[in-house]
């Protein structure tokens, strides 16, 4: 029973300290509060053709609005392909990248495609350009639908001003404000 009470304590402890050290807000959701791409430039170099949509480890990654291709408009089901550029310091500093807004250099770009059905609200990506498609459960880990469901959803927005999952509020902010 000792065990117990003293595991609880570390827990309590352990989350309040997390929130001091990221700032907590009563405003501030657990989802705001975790939301990894906030923390890098919004837009690579300033240029607002490219939009951040995640980031991990020190790599930011930005769909390339320019890049945008409809390969099927058929309600409900679409079909959007996109460029995903990833980038890191342009001077090999990833506090300056990540925490400073510091300039970013392209390390690789990769195509991705996306299949949506609006009716059953499923997403899919085909990264090969084979019709491979694998489902993104809006549910699912970072491991799992990290980098391509936010891209997704930001090519989604790019070609139709609307939100295909509803939970990635602040990517439609920065769609709609470049």
């Amino acid at each position: 029973m000792r065990v117990k009470s003293i595991f609880s304590k570390i827990i309590i402890a352990f989350f309040l300290g997390l929130c001091l050290s990221i700032g907590f807000h009563p405003d501030n959701t657990i989802a705001s509060v975790f939301q990894i791409a906030e923390a890098y430039p919004e837009y690579l170099n300033g240029d607002k053709d490219y939009i951040c949509c995640d980031g991990h480890m020190g790599t930011a990654f930005y769909v390339v609005a320019s890049s945008l291709n409809v390969e099927k408009y058929d309600p409900p089901q679409y079909i959007i392909a996109v460029d995903v550029a990833s980038a890191r310091s342009a001077i090999d500093d990833e506090n300056d990248f990540y925490r400073n807004g510091g300039a970013g250099k392209i390390t690789d770009v990769r195509r991705h495609r996306f299949f949506y059905n609006w009716d059953l609200r499923r997403m899919y990506v085909d990264s090969h350009g084979n019709d491979d498609w694998r489902y993104l459960d809006p549910k699912g880990d970072w491991a799992h639908t990290g980098i391509v469901m936010p891209a997704g959803q930001v090519a989604f927005l790019l070609a139709y001003d609307t939100e295909f999952y509803s939970r990635y509020n602040h990517l439609a902010d920065l769609v709609r404000n470049r």
